[in-house]
């Protein structure tokens, strides 16, 4: 059974959402349409790969990531995957703000891949993984 994992929106996301939603505002106030409407459209991307971005770790060994209806998904197969690093930036005391897992894998010719990560849950999908690649 595939097992899927669900992308955390980070705070930085929802800031630049506010910020986007400021400044259609303001070109809707100073009657600029196709800014405004650029804007609109660049919010739809932002909420549309915001909500849609999930991880799936398929019962074949493969990991797909789908970062929603307007990107091409990606698929890895568990066992090139090399490491999964557990990065935590921008310290306020032991709080942190941003926190990511980094995914290092072999392409398909040979060379060393990176893939930036932000599930939900860190460290169930880590544990998931290293689990279907021991069986």
């Amino acid at each position: 059974m595939n097992r899927i994992f669900h992308a955390r929106v980070p705070w930085h996301t929802f800031f630049l959402l506010l910020l986007l939603v400021i400044v259609t505002l303001w070109f809707y106030w100073e009657r600029s349409g196709i800014l405004a409407v650029l804007s609109l459209l660049l919010m739809v991307v932002l909420v549309e790969r915001s909500i849609h971005t999930t991880y799936t770790v398929t019962t074949d060994g493969m990991l797909l990531i789908s970062r929603g209806r307007f990107s091409k998904p990606l698929s890895i197969p568990l066992l090139d995957i090399h490491r999964i690093e557990q990065v935590r930036k921008v310290r306020l005391g032991s709080y942190c703000l941003n926190s990511y897992l980094l995914l290092y894998y072999a392409s398909s010719t040979g060379e060393e891949k990176v893939v930036s990560l932000i599930p939900s849950n860190e460290e169930e999908l880590v544990t998931y993984i290293q689990k279907l690649r021991r069986k």
